[in-house]
């Protein structure tokens, strides 16, 4: 019986603690500015919060890579909140160097990376003044550059 009692505890705050995660989707990738060296990309994400109060997004971090040309990485810290039940675009810059390969407009690429959330509620903000990292979301997605 304390073990039920335990677990009914444990799975009550698990729910305090994580909410329910915001959804990200790659929406794309462009070209946006080419050089005779590099190219900027910029991948297009439209994050969504189904919970009723708002979400903040203080960190993502981020890999973007175009087979047989090259790839980036970065950690944007992009001080998004995302409003109750609601929907934002955001776009992550890579710069690609090119190489002598010519425009990337056509070429394959591929994203993944997570989004970093805060739920705003007493037990998480116990955990991250305790050091528990903040929850993450995954992402993932490709397909030709535009």
């Amino acid at each position: 019986m304390r073990v039920c009692g335990a677990l009914v505890c444990l799975l009550g705050l698990t729910g305090c603690i994580s909410g329910r995660p915001p959804a990200v989707e790659v929406a794309g990738a462009e070209v946006v500015e080419t050089t005779d060296e590099a190219a900027r990309v910029e991948v297009s994400l439209t994050l969504r919060n189904p919970n009723a109060v708002a979400l903040p997004l203080p960190e993502a971090s981020y890999s973007v890579a175009v087979p047989g040309v090259g790839s980036y990485a970065s950690v944007e810290l992009p001080a998004r909140v995302l409003p109750p039940n609601g929907e934002q675009s955001v776009r992550l810059p890579a710069v690609i160097t090119l190489d002598n390969v010519g425009d990337l407009r056509g070429r394959a690429w591929r994203a993944s990376g997570n989004v970093t959330y805060r739920p705003e509620n007493a037990v998480r903000r116990f955990l991250t003044e305790s050091g528990v990292p903040l929850p993450v979301v995954l992402f993932s997605g490709g397909g030709r550059l535009e």
